[in-house]
């Protein structure tokens, strides 16, 4: 791995929240989704948050969903959201809806966003 991936990575690692919220911007999720006509409700784990954790578990060196879940949160609550999910997120180490939603992300949204 090259220095500067390393630095990147070492610095994702270290922020709360949701980093990749900087570097994928909801705009270019909605065009995705839009272009590839994909339906979603909006719920705490919307594709746009599911998406920024999902990324953030793959390069972190705790690639754990619970360690996602928890970025979820600080993300949620850096953002002052009220959702009463995430009160019962905060209460439970239950990371299955999570899990859920990272396996409805489709396929056909994650090649439209990477190509």
């Amino acid at each position: 791995m090259t220095l500067q991936v390393q630095i990147l990575k070492d610095k994702f690692n270290q922020s709360l929240g949701l980093p990749f919220k900087e570097l994928l911007p909801e705009s270019a999720i909605k065009l995705a989704i839009s272009e590839v006509k994909i339906k979603y409700k909006k719920q705490l784990f919307d594709p746009f948050i599911t998406l920024w954790a999902f990324l953030s578990q793959v390069l972190d060196s705790d690639k754990t969903c619970h360690n996602a879940v928890s970025k979820i949160i600080a993300h949620l609550a850096g953002s002052d959201v009220e959702i009463p999910s995430l009160r019962d997120a905060l209460r439970t180490s239950d990371t299955s809806a999570y899990c859920q939603a990272r396996a409805r992300l489709p396929e056909k949204l994650l090649e439209k966003l990477f190509n």
